[in-house]
């Protein structure tokens, strides 16, 4: 009976959706920020444009320690990362296949939830 119950809870872990990822940093940027941010001719190590790059975790981290800091007004809405993304500013980044609205609101929850990992 305990061993079906621990498979039970492998089978549970395993089945989770992109909507029940944890905010954490490494899922913020590697699963979020790198596919879509992170490309040769955005912001990887081999351009830095604007001086971000997020193809790693460390320069992620380093990016994301300026653009996700909080403004005044403490939500993930006060953060430059949230305006590019969101386009209210009128700047949309990424230009060309903005993110999809779950992956901008796990990127709000990390925020707004201190920025865990930084």
């Amino acid at each position: 009976m305990q061993r079906l119950s621990v498979c039970l809870l492998l089978v549970a872990a395993c089945g989770t959706t992109p909507d029940d990822r944890p905010p954490t940093v490494e899922v913020v940027a590697l699963s979020v920020l790198a596919p879509s941010c992170g490309q040769v001719q955005c912001h990887s190590t081999a351009t830095y444009i604007q001086g971000y790059a997020f193809d790693t975790l460390d320069t992620a981290k380093d990016a994301l320690r300026d653009i996700a800091r909080v403004r005044t007004g403490g939500t993930s809405a006060t953060t430059r990362i949230i305006e590019v993304l969101r386009a209210t500013g009128g700047q949309r980044m990424p230009p060309d296949s903005p993110l999809a609205e779950q992956d901008i609101q796990l990127v709000e929850a990390w925020i707004d939830s201190g920025s865990p990992g930084l």
